[in-house]
């Protein structure tokens, strides 16, 4: 790495600046990135810019990273178009996985059709990997959630009630919609040809049974016979996958001779043996807390997607699976017991749907909360280590929530979710006493929440309070009065 002798040093400053990226050393991997060198070659050019994009997206300037990431997949493209085209232009190429990067970055900046088009791009090189397909799907639950997808029984917290007022004087009515999206489908293009076929609910399911029958299949490839790796010396070491690629470890299969003693006296065969059986023990476990945290997010958004397509029994089929996951995350518990109770109440079962909810219930009425703010924190952590590298060979890093838990719900929002829906399943059984408490509690808590303000709207007109309940559509600053065209009835 002598620069002073005029031999250029590219290569060696890329692999020293990732392993400060690997170490968290973000400063220290610019600084070395950022180093005079010859980066001329579109190969190096685009290396270096997808680098520093993934450096620049783990210190969250999203922004600057997708301009990176932009000038790496142009580098990137420009070696397809050397004449002729040479076999090292193709082996240099990293647009696939650059793409992949570009995609990651659109969807945590709230861009599901960049995303989704990106994620396209990069399906010749990632569509082996679980983790690429819950990526995939994730582009449609994200435009669902921004309004620009619609769904039976699925909107976000920041959408609007509309509600037409009808007739005039004493025939004057108050017609309540269903929770509206502030956009529509039309009007983002959702639904054209262009991106038809890559954003919509059912091809983020597809994209999830892709993600479980990868995922299926590696865990039962890992599953080797404990006999197998017992004696490291008698050939390679079956490789465990992560994220759909093989990672193969061999051995010398020659006979080994007699084991060397060092000063200490101890015999250099038995610990490099125990160095590299502790270094595969610690990838295994890696591996397997990686696959945890796909298959969490799998299922959670599997129960999701059928709960939007009117599928109760799928949906609680999937929340059940989540709950029974071992170390499954109380975020996802907590999104496995909503997802069941709403399925249960689709099935017209509100007793079964309370138990499934009665679980956070201690001392009463009174609600735990789901999980704590650490667990979101640590969310939050797994979530930015997402990106590519193309110093090394691409080993995805997880980001184990989806992308709508980005924004996920503070522990005391969870709490009063879980107050809103058991109110609805005691209103169900004809406890209106207690539903009426439950929802007070969970306005309390969520008092912008369109859903809690029809809740708590809902339990006033069965109790005749009308009243009350047009004084909280008024208070609400989500609810919209429309004139309406449609003429009262007596």
């Amino acid at each position: 790495m002598n620069m002073a002798r005029g031999r250029d040093s590219s290569t060696e400053l890329l692999f020293k600046s990732q392993l400060e990226y690997a170490r968290g050393n973000y400063r220290k991997a610019v600084k070395l990135l950022s180093t005079p060198n010859n980066r001329t070659e579109p190969a190096m050019l685009a290396m270096f810019y997808n680098n520093l994009g993934c450096i620049l997206h783990q210190q969250r300037s999203n922004q600057t990273s997708i301009w990176c990431f932009s000038k790496a997949l142009k580098y990137s493209l420009s070696l397809r178009s050397e004449k002729p085209l040479k076999l090292s232009a193709l082996s240099q190429d990293k647009s696939c996985l650059i793409s992949y990067n570009c995609g990651i970055q659109h969807l945590m900046c709230g861009k599901p059709l960049l995303a989704a088009r990106c994620f396209r791009e990069a399906m010749p090189l990632f569509y082996k990997r679980p983790l690429f397909w819950v990526r995939f799907s994730e582009c449609s639950l994200l435009a669902l959630e921004r309004g620009l997808l619609c769904a039976n029984g699925a909107s976000s917290c920041n959408d609007d009630i509309e509600i037409n007022v009808a007739g005039s004087g004493k025939w004057r009515y108050l017609i309540i919609n269903p929770v509206n999206s502030r956009s529509n489908s039309d009007s983002a293009g959702v639904t054209s040809d262009e991106h038809g076929n890559l954003v919509s609910l059912g091809f983020s399911r597809q994209c999830l049974h892709n993600a479980q029958l990868l995922l299926d299949a590696s865990e039962q490839e890992n599953l080797v016979p404990a006999s197998g790796t017992e004696d490291c010396n008698q050939g390679a070491v079956q490789g465990h996958k992560s994220s759909g690629h093989k990672s193969t470890v061999s051995i010398d299969s020659k006979t080994p001779g007699p084991a060397l003693a060092n000063a200490n006296g101890e015999q250099k065969g038995t610990s490099l043996n125990a160095t590299l059986q502790s270094s595969l023990a610690l990838y295994d476990d890696i591996c397997r807390k990686e696959n945890l945290k796909i298959r969490q997010a799998m299922l959670g958004n599997l129960a999701f997607v059928e709960l939007c397509l009117e599928n109760p029994l799928k949906a609680l089929s999937y929340a059940k699976l989540l709950q029974q996951l071992p170390d499954c995350s109380r975020m996802y518990v907590f999104l496995s017991h909503v997802y069941a109770a709403e399925a249960l109440c689709a099935l017209n079962r509100p007793k079964d749907a309370a138990e499934q909810l009665s679980v956070y219930l201690r001392d009463g009425n009174d609600i735990e909360l789901p999980y704590n703010v650490e667990n979101c924190e640590k969310a939050l952590v797994e979530k930015d280590s997402d990106g590519e590298d193309s110093v090394t060979p691409a080993v995805t890093k997880l980001t184990s929530e989806e992308s709508q838990h980005s924004d996920s719900l503070k522990p005391e929002e969870a709490r009063g979710v879980l107050y809103i829906d058991l109110a609805m399943t005691a209103a169900m059984q004809g406890e209106l006493e207690q539903a009426n408490y439950l929802v007070s509690r969970g306005l309390a808590m969520l008092p912008n929440n369109p859903r809690a303000v029809l809740a708590s709207v809902y339990m006033d007109l069965l109790q005749g309070k009308s009243q009350e309940a047009i004084s909280k559509l008024r208070q609400c600053r989500s609810v919209k009065f429309r004139p309406s065209s449609v003429a009262a009835s007596s």
